[in-house]
This record gives structure tokens, sequence and C-alpha cells, in this order.
């Protein structure tokens, strides 16, 4: 009897990637901003125990997987693990997992909810097909610890700071604290220079006396970003969205990549074949 044909794509498509050992694969779970609760964790050891060699592997992607699964057990590795709310990751042409730092809720320096909205994004497009593989980061301030810059699309807490002259006690505070030389103290009173503000919100942390204050809080987004063998940064597309223009330019995005994104291309590289203010013309308000 002929030797049924292994299903790499459908395998594929279920999380399970092939490894250079035949009939082997390395399980990838789903993991959400890379937060994983306790629970959660004993299941995948549990079936890291039973499945593998006993351990995991933790991607640069914030993902678990579980090597050394054998091909005759990937459907029941899945299912008993999916009976623990622990489901199976993304690959192929398709939406992968969301990555975010902590952001607001834990991080002294974040700015936004990354876990938040890590979860919406995650709701709407984990796992949704697309020509090649789209690649979402979102970071709380631009320190920039999860990249946003090197995916395809990347979100970026930031707020821009207002003077309130009246204030200011030039005591320097501010200057010091800014590490991009935006804030100088002239005339004893504190200016910000706005080509060289990031948008970080350091000096408003830093001052005592309430003479810098938040003008707008919001995300930058960059679009295009990918590493790999051709790594490249995504391009700046607009900043201090709010939420509401945050998701309709993702929508609008994942439809426009759709439409016009050739098989097997990625999204900064349609973007360097129609041109970034074709792109532009349709995503943006």
């Amino acid at each position: 009897m002929a030797e049924k044909k292994v299903d790499q794509s459908s395998l594929k498509s279920k999380g399970f990637l092939p490894q250079r050992q035949e009939n082997m694969f390395s399980m990838r779970l789903k993991v959400i901003g890379g937060r994983v609760d306790a629970q959660k964790l004993r299941a995948i050891a549990d079936a890291a125990e039973k499945y593998g060699y006993g351990y995991v592997h933790i991607t640069s992607r914030q993902q678990i997987e579980i090597p050394f699964v054998k091909l005759k057990d990937t459907a029941e590795a899945s299912c008993e693990l999916e009976k623990q709310g622990v489901l199976e990751g993304s690959s192929g042409k398709r939406v992968r997992a969301i990555v975010a730092c902590h952001g607001n809720s834990i991080c002294r320096y974040g700015l936004i909810d990354c876990q938040k909205m890590a979860g919406k994004i995650d709701e709407k497009y984990f796992g949704e097909t697309v020509p090649k593989k789209l690649k979402i980061a979102i970071t709380g301030c631009p320190s920039a610890c999860v990249k946003p810059q090197d995916n395809d699309f990347g979100i970026m807490g930031t707020t821009r700071p207002e003077i309130l002259e009246e204030n200011c006690v030039s005591c320097g505070r501010c200057e010091k604290a800014c590490k991009m030389g935006a804030i100088t103290v002239q005339e004893e009173k504190a200016r910000i220079d706005r080509e060289k503000c990031v948008l970080c919100g350091a000096c408003i942390a830093a001052c005592k006396k309430d003479a810098l204050r938040v003008e707008r809080t919001g995300c930058t987004i960059f679009v295009g970003g990918s590493m790999g063998r051709k790594p490249r940064h995504g391009i700046k597309l607009i900043e201090l969205a709010d939420e509401e223009q945050l998701f309709s330019i993702l929508e609008k995005t994942v439809g426009y990549y759709r439409k016009y994104g050739l098989d097997g291309e990625r999204l900064g590289e349609l973007l360097d074949r129609l041109g970034i203010e074709s792109y532009r013309k349709e995503v943006l308000p």
C-alpha cells in the first residue's frame, strides 16, 4: 500500500512547522502580546513532556513552540491543548501573532495600553489570510522594545509635550531628562526643538513644577518594515493617531494589501512597487 502523503500545507496552517528530522514538527502556540497565564503555562509544560522532548522554545516574536512533536501526535496534542485554552499559532500567508510590550499598565515609560490594544487587534485579525504574511508589533513608547519599525505594521505610543512658561523656573530637569537634546533652557525658559523631539514624554515626567504637560497622546504608525534576509525599517505614516484612526488605518491597510499585493509579496515590497503615495491616499483620513 502506498504511504499516505503528508499534507504539509495543512499542518503548517495549524501551527505545525516541519523540522529537519523526518515526520517531526515544532508546534507553534498562540501567545498574544507575550502574556501567558500560569494555568496555560502548566498545560504547555505538560504537553512538552508528553509530546515533545520536555522543553519549549521562546521565539523572537514572543511565541512558544514545542519542538519534536511526532506527526502521529499532532492532532492529539492540538486537541489536548485547545481544551486547556491554548490555541494553535499562526504561520504561512496569514496575519501573525501580535507582539507587544507591557505598556502603561506596568512599565513606567509606557504611554498606551499595549496589552489591551493587542487583544483587540488579535481578536479581529489573527490568522486572516494575506498575500504573504503580516506582522504587527505594539510598543508603549519610543524606546521601541518590540521594534515596531521592523514590522509590516508597527504601533508606538507617543505623547506631545506642551510648555507652560508661567510655571517654568528654569531648573533644567527637563533638559537633563531629554536623551535627544530636544529641550534646552534659554532665557530662563524651557524650549522644545520639535525636529529633535521623539514624543517620549520623559520631559513631562521629569518636571516637578507643572511647566510641561501632555498636549496629546496617541500612536505613531510605521508601515512596510521587515527583518529576514533583506531587513528594512518601516516608513513613518502618521504621528499621534487616536485609537479610532489607528483601527481605521489598520483595516484599510489589510484591505489594500489583499487588493493589490501579489502572491508572496510583503507589504513593504508592495509599497515599493506602487509607491507610498498610492497607499497614503487609500488609508489616511
